[in-house]
């Protein structure tokens, strides 16, 4: 059961992490922040050139935003972090 809080601690905890770490870097550094929309930009192109069908495509269009990719990419590296600082707290507990 222990695991199962963790881990919805851990996905809660990194998106609100997360928010703020792009939150931070958005006002500390916003040349960063810039690079990182337009790497996300050039992403968004292309996965919509790989040559889908129509249907497919414009859903990728409506789906994928620049916005969001930098988000996600934030969210992933705090969960990442979470997850090993969590672990060596539990390695010092005495937990597996």
């Amino acid at each position: 059961m222990i695991r199962v809080v963790l881990a919805t601690t851990n996905i809660l905890a990194s998106l609100v992490f997360g928010a703020l770490a792009m939150g931070f870097v958005w006002y500390l550094s916003p040349d960063t922040i810039q690079t990182l929309f337009q790497t996300a930009s050039s992403f968004k192109g292309w996965v919509v050139s790989r040559g889908l069908s129509s249907s497919y495509n414009n859903f990728l269009w409506f789906l994928i935003e620049e916005k969001q990719l930098v988000f996600m990419g934030f969210v992933m590296a705090t969960r990442i972090v979470l997850a090993i600082l969590v672990s060596i707290i539990m390695k010092m507990l005495g937990h597996e």
